[in-house]
């Protein structure tokens, strides 16, 4: 496939071998056909013209038997017997429907004549010097086709002796228009001729090749034409000239006037006539050159499809390939992706309970003094409650008692709490009460709410959502302190928590502060890693960072806007199967 010309180029000569080969091969099956149907042609209409013809051939005979005749040429001075004699002549013009019948004697004088009344009558004409007249006069039938010496309109003469005692007396003569076979050929959209024995066209379609000859006469024939008058004066014109071998038996390849023609001829036996059809080249020829064509476009179309076919596979297995070798890098991409995922998980968790530790250390304080005032109040209760024992005082001992029982249950839930805060566990989607979480957190959030003087409004709520209940009190509990932090130098502090449902089917935990809000600047950074408005000490700026990470692990969201007053955070949730556990927690 280096060097394509070599092959493009045998490939064409080929195509172009074919292409001629099928032209040759069609442009000869169109001309045989021609051939047939041309020949099927001259042979019906061959047909047609000797019939139309041998018809009045014994018309001089019926002619010439009538008595009348015989007595004109016995008496042609007799003008009554003469007179007789053209009324005969002029009823069988008539019944026959042929041009002119005429009477002759032995010297070609015309006695009487069918047209013996008109101006261009036979009757005093001599006629010796035409062959019908000299055949007739030696016995036989004389047949001749001529332009008339009289009229000057052609017809094809019949004549027949009339014997008296076996001599001949005299010659009847039958002139027969022809013309009308040339109107009929034209109705037929046929280029027809008929010509003589010597090669003169006499009937043709075509009105400019009439009384051409179809080659060179010799001197003998043109003499013998001028002698008869058979065509006029003029010496006829040589018109049709070979052109090339006969692609066919009977077809020859000719020009007339410079025009090729196809030439086919059919000889009309005694007459010594020969009837010609001529036919446009042109057609065999564009039939060739049309299933030259089609063949040409046909095999082209095929080698296209095929060079398409195999660019098309060639293209195909360029792409099995290429995608072979996406598929080995995408498989190496998706192995560096997976374990770059574990790195990014492990920090991420890492980051997640960083956060968690910090958080509680933040706690601790608060935490230490809100356990602190428990354990004194049970060494006072538990000392009075011995002190009532040893009185006999049950009924306060009791009392005592009830009241220590509830001290440890409360240091146990903050303790409990705790514990859970810090497990470092994989998050677990779930179905989650935000009532229990809501509470979780705020118990978590008290010391710190206590200390700061904070007021927190919550919704009472029986809604659920698909999450983790510690990393979801988590994030609760750093955005509760956010808000804290957030109006730390206001005298009245609040925060409200909202639970509603939205729109579009989720579930949507909002913290509003009544602080003074976001700035632009802090708007676009509010969610990056290590970034905090807090003090120095303070905090990490991993807070926010870390809960947007946790929402989004469980389908969810996390949203800030600017109130009036403050900043609302909004988390929003996929909501959980309709089933209520509101009170349900993991076991630590």
């Amino acid at each position: 496939m280096g060097r394509p010309w070599p092959i493009l180029a045998a490939v064409a000569a080929l195509l172009a071998l074919v292409v001629w080969l099928a032209y040759a091969w069609f442009h000869q099956a169109a001309l045989r056909d021609s051939e047939t149907r041309g020949n099927a042609a001259i042979e019906r209409l061959a047909s047609d013209l000797l019939v139309s013809v041998e018809k009045f051939e014994h018309l001089p005979y019926l002619v010439g038997a009538e008595q009348m005749l015989t007595r004109a040429l016995q008496s042609p001075g007799d003008p009554e017997r003469i007179a007789q004699a053209n009324r005969y002549l002029l009823f069988a013009q008539k019944r026959t429907d042929v041009a002119a019948v005429y009477l002759m004697d032995t010297q070609g004088h015309t006695l009487a004549a069918s047209n013996w009344d008109l101006p261009s009558s036979f009757v005093g004409r001599n006629y010796r010097f035409r062959p019908y007249f000299q055949d007739a006069l030696n016995g036989g039938t004389g047949r001749f086709y001529a332009v008339g010496v009289t009229t000057g309109e052609p017809g094809f003469f019949i004549a027949a002796p009339i014997l008296s005692a076996s001599q001949v007396i005299g010659v009847v003569a039958v002139k027969i228009d022809l013309n009308a076979f040339e109107d009929k050929w034209r109705a037929e959209g046929l280029q027809l001729a008929l010509s003589d024995d010597k090669g003169v066209l006499f009937l043709t379609t075509e009105p400019a090749w009439r009384y051409r000859s179809l080659f060179p006469l010799k001197g003998a024939v043109v003499s013998q034409l001028r002698e008869t008058l058979q065509y006029g004066d003029p010496t006829p014109v040589t018109l049709i000239e070979r052109a090339g071998s006969a692609p066919g038996p009977t077809v020859q390849a000719m020009k007339v006037g410079g025009v090729p023609y196809l030439v086919q001829g059919r000889p009309l036996g005694r007459f010594g006539w020969q009837l010609l059809l001529f036919s446009d080249p042109a057609a065999p020829r564009a039939r060739g050159l049309l299933a030259a064509e089609l063949i040409g476009m046909g095999l082209t179309l095929l080698l296209l499809l095929t060079a398409l076919v195999w660019q098309y596979r060639r293209r195909m297995a360029e792409r099995q390939a290429s995608m072979r070798e996406r598929a080995r890098v995408v498989a190496e991409l998706e192995q560096r992706i997976a374990t770059r995922t574990a790195e990014l998980t492990a920090a991420n968790d890492a980051a997640v309970q960083t956060g968690k530790l910090a958080l509680l250390g933040q706690m601790a304080a608060g935490i230490s003094h809100e356990i602190s005032q428990p354990l004194t109040a049970l060494r006072t209760l538990a000392d009075n409650a011995g002190k009532f024992l040893d009185r006999q005082d049950t009924a306060n001992a009791s009392s005592n008692l009830r009241l220590i029982g509830e001290l440890c249950a409360r240091m146990g839930s903050i303790v409990g709490e705790l514990k859970a805060f810090a497990r470092k566990e994989p998050a677990r989607l779930q179905p989650v009460s935000l009532r229990h979480v809501i509470g979780s957190s705020l118990m978590l959030i008290e010391p710190m709410r206590h200390a700061s003087g904070t007021r927190i409004l919550h919704d009472d709520t029986d809604l659920q959502v698909m999450g983790d209940p510690i990393r979801l009190e988590q994030v609760l509990v750093n955005l509760l302190r956010n808000g804290i932090d957030a109006m730390e130098s206001q005298r009245e502090r609040r925060l409200d928590i909202g639970v509603r449902a939205t729109a579009d089917g989720h579930v949507c935990v909002s913290v509003q502060d009544h602080g003074p809000g976001l700035s632009p600047e802090v708007q676009q950074h509010l969610f990056e890693p290590f970034f905090t408005t807090k003090p120095g000490g303070k905090g990490l700026g991993l807070g926010l960072a870390l809960s947007k990470a946790i929402v989004r692990e469980m389908g969810g969201r996390i949203e800030a806007a600017n109130t009036q007053p403050g900043a609302r955070f909004d988390l929003i949730l996929q909501p959980a199967p309709h089933t209520r556990d509101p009170h349900a927690r993991p076991a630590d």
